[in-house]
């Protein structure tokens, strides 16, 4: 299933899953859905029929023996129907939207943890989750609410047709003139629900809208670039404008809900003036007993009221099965790797292992050009490689094609001889050790941030010789809490910040933890100066001797001791070989190493120049 595609999903299926899901969480709350159900039949029924019991009762004469039996039992009745009702809907109002609102967060949680990255990052995914959002705002969203829908639709069906056994025994005229109200009043409901559920993209879209500018304005990382370039008023207004969009599509919705509304209240003037017209003139001519009218008099109201739960608690649903199809088409987005049994990983002396990419290519989604063609390349185990090239030439895309975090659109990558699509995808991760540009910590303490384990499973022994290795065991030690110190204070207010080359170091030291066979780096020095990224390579070089290495960088001679560099642009290897040969050859990496050796040279003074003169 494409990801801007949604799942067909019928109500019944829809039914079952919300049925399934709060009965193996919570067996009880469903089961207090059906008492509710029948209980509100039950008291307000035993509520009209106590005072015709009761005129009845006077109007025969009965002893008050059998006046106190009679109209006792009824009220024990009440009492005890009055607190199962209020039992049962302490459950359901408590439990039915939580469990359900829970157990969904879990899920799509669980979901963009361990689904393809290629998936998680798609354009069309994002917008199946912008629909999933709205539908699991609260626990009191229609979608996590489907069993107490159905326990209300269940009530108001029984209600109807218990008081409309009561009143079809007086004249089945009145239950026609009700019914063919009721008609009228769904035909205005389908009308309120189609508006809905027609603008819901795009009140979707003005949501994100919203919360991408909300966010902006509180995010420190733009915070410099808002205040310095006085975006504060742009913001503002575009804020303002996509408000006053949003505004309008919510009105359409709360415009004909309002007209649906309204149209009920007056048909419910019309059909009850009606029927307590008729009841009068059937009383009046001596057809009905005083107690009879009584009980169809209050029976008519309750009618008309358990006919409108009927429509609400009907459209109600189908808003909420609706919005549950969205919150599945999300969950049910499938995996295009092989995420079941793969084939055996290489071990021992095969390790690392060679990988071939033959005629491989990747266009991204809704892409008109391919991002790669036409790519042949054979990594040898233990290989150094640089990979070079422009802005936007392709190397981070061929970065995630390597690691498996990309399926190619067209060619095969081969790892040990075996195509990759056989291996089982979690498995072949552990094969990788990544460093990307953006280092990501995580809102725990250092030994964690290294080991990315839980603190049962992290060897803290391996966790200071990796930090020893990657040269930060100065800082971690001079550190109160040393290893357990806390990272990312904006969770933790006694967390230290590390600086960019602390933070290289971190993430070397978490690559050297996981010690697997193939070791990639995708630009991680970029914010630093030329000689402190020399530096870091060196270091890398010298702690992943025997494993094959990739490096990306902008900075060419921070990748002259590199076995093999290849030049990408325009999607395509246009160079490959050694740096010499490279710069013997002429072609577009020796005019780009001149460019930078001679910009460094003039700009940054000559201990700049010193780095791009380290072998």
């Amino acid at each position: 299933m494409s990801t801007e595609q949604k799942a067909a999903y019928s109500a019944w299926s829809n039914i079952r899953y919300s049925i399934r899901l709060h009965w193996r969480a919570r067996p009880l709350t469903l089961i207090c859905c059906a008492v509710s159900a029948l209980v509100g039949v039950g008291l307000p029924f035993v509520s009209i029929l106590m005072p015709k019991v009761v005129i009845d009762n006077l109007t025969a004469g009965v002893t008050p023996g059998a006046f106190i039996l009679t109209v006792g039992g009824l009220a024990l009745l009440l009492a005890a129907l009055s607190s199962a009702k209020s039992y049962a809907d302490l459950i359901t109002h408590e439990s039915v939207g939580t469990i359900s609102i829970l157990k969904h967060l879990q899920t799509v949680m669980r979901k963009q943890l361990h689904m393809d990255y290629e998936v998680l990052e798609s354009p069309g995914y994002a917008k199946l989750g912008e629909k999933a959002s709205r539908a699991m705002q609260s626990n009191h969203s229609p979608a996590s609410n489907i069993p107490r829908n159905l326990s209300q639709l269940l009530m108001n069906v029984l209600g109807l047709l218990a008081y409309g056994t009561v009143i079809g025994s007086v004249h089945p005229l009145i239950i026609l003139v009700l019914a063919a109200s009721a008609g009228i009043n769904w035909f205005a409901l389908t009308r309120a629900r189609k508006t809905e559920r027609n603008t819901r993209e795009e009140r979707s879209k003005h949501q994100s809208k919203l919360w991408y500018l909300q966010r902006v304005s509180k995010e420190p990382s733009g915070g410099k670039d808002v205040r310095l370039y006085d975006l504060g008023r742009f913001i503002r207004g575009l804020f303002r404008s996509v408000l006053a969009e949003s505004t309008d599509s919510e009105k359409k919705v709360a415009t004909s809900d309002m007209k649906a509304q309204l149209t009920d209240a007056a048909l419910s003037l019309i059909r009850d003036g009606a029927a307590y017209a008729f009841l009068v003139y059937l009383l009046m001519n001596g057809d009905m007993t005083l107690g009879n009218f009584v009980l169809v008099f209050a029976a008519i109201g309750a009618f008309a009221g358990w006919l409108s739960g009927i429509l609400t608690s009907a459209s109600d649903l189908m808003r909420a099965l609706s919005e549950l199809s969205d919150i599945r088409a999300y969950l049910d987005v499938p995996d295009r790797s092989n995420t079941g049994a793969g084939h055996a990983l290489p071990t021992g002396d095969r390790l690392p292992p060679a990988i071939t990419l033959r005629n491989v290519g990747y266009t991204y989604p809704s892409a008109e050009l391919p991002t790669l063609s036409g790519i042949d390349l054979a990594i040898r185990p233990g290989e150094r490689i640089a990979i070079v090239g422009a802005n936007g030439a392709g190397k981070t895309t061929l970065i995630k094609l390597l690691c498996g975090l990309y399926q190619p659109t067209c060619g095969e990558i081969t790892l040990a001889g075996v195509d990759v699509k056989r291996y089982n995808r979690d498995a072949y991760f552990s094969l990788f050790s990544t460093v990307f540009q953006d280092i990501h910590l995580f809102c725990c303490d250092i030994a964690g941030n290294v080991s990315q384990q839980p603190p049962e499973e992290t060897d803290y022994e391996k966790v200071a010789s990796c930090l020893a290795k990657a040269g930060l065991m100065e800082k971690v030690s001079g550190l109160e809490k040393g290893e357990s110190t806390l990272l990312v204070r904006r969770v933790h207010a006694d967390a230290v910040e590390l600086s960019g080359g602390e933070m290289q170091k971190l993430a070397l030291a978490r690559a050297l933890y996981k010690d697997a066979p193939v070791i990639i780096l995708d630009e991680p020095t970029a914010a630093l100066d030329p000689i402190a990224e020399s530096e870091i390579y060196q270091r890398y070089a010298e702690l992943t001797a025997g494993r094959t290495s990739i490096y990306i960088s902008h900075r060419l001679a921070s990748t002259r001791f590199c076995d093999r560099i290849l030049l990408i642009d325009d999607g395509r290897i246009a160079e490959c070989g050694t740096h010499d040969e490279l710069m013997r050859a002429g072609g577009k990496y020796a005019e780009m190493f001149r460019v930078q050796s001679h910009y460094y040279q003039d700009e940054e003074g000559t201990g700049h120049e010193e780095a791009f003169h380290l072998a």
